[in-house]
């Protein structure tokens, strides 16, 4: 547990990483661009800034693994502790992040009547309705999955070297490229659109949690055999 815990602090040292790019330089010039643009506007302003974090905690799984995972492991820190440690941080990490994020949702739509420009930013229509559970749950949810889909894209780097990542890239636009032909050919796109109509944001966000946890497990078995 012990070991677990200070990889958990090898992670949150990085607080650049963790806490000042994500709010600083991420999110929070997204909102003021947004804000300033609304101030201007007569009509609501609908923006998707607010997926910019999402974007950014995909980059930081890509990121997390390239630059601590040596120096972990340099350590005499045991792969497995490493790797339990970093789903600890990334838990904790995003469980807060999603709290926050529904504390700002809530002062947008409840407490400051849009920020006072109408700016839908933080709580948008159809994404953002359901219960607060929900709300948080959803984005703990997409959070983790994009984490952990960049940890497992920097674990394939690592493991298999540049070229198989260039290997796994290649074989993965083959095979977007041959679901794309058959989705056209058999007339699938229509039943994939209404199916998805049908389902709110948060059930949408529930079908990400095997993929998370297939990711989760690849990137183990990637980084079992990684070398340092």
């Amino acid at each position: 547990m012990n070991r677990i815990a200070s990889v958990m602090k090898i992670h949150f040292r990085d607080r650049w990483m963790w806490l000042i790019v994500p709010w600083g330089f991420v999110l929070l010039p997204s909102f003021i661009v947004n804000y300033v643009i609304s101030f201007f506007l007569s009509e609501p302003l609908y923006t998707g800034g607010l997926s910019s974090i999402y974007i950014y905690m995909m980059i930081a799984g890509v990121l997390t693994l390239h630059q601590t995972f040596p120096f972990a492991i340099g350590l005499s820190v045991r792969r497995t502790d490493y790797f339990l440690g970093t789903i600890a941080a990334v838990v904790a990490n995003s469980a807060l992040l999603s709290i926050v994020l529904f504390v700002f949702s809530t002062a947008e739509h409840d407490w400051t009547t849009r920020w006072g420009t109408d700016l839908h930013f933080f709580h948008l229509p159809h994404v953002h309705d359901g219960s607060p559970i929900e709300l948080i749950v959803m984005s703990f949810a997409v959070l983790m999955h994009l984490f952990f889909l960049g940890f497992a894209i920097s674990g394939v780097h690592r493991r298999f070297g540049a070229i198989g990542l260039y290997t796994f890239f290649a074989l993965l636009l083959v095979s977007l490229t041959v679901v794309g032909f058959l989705g056209t050919y058999y007339e699938w796109w229509g039943r994939i659109f209404g199916w998805l109509a049908e389902h709110s944001a948060f059930q949408l966000a529930m079908w990400t949690v095997p993929v998370t946890v297939f990711y989760v497990i690849a990137s183990y078995l990637l980084l079992r055999k990684a070398t340092v």
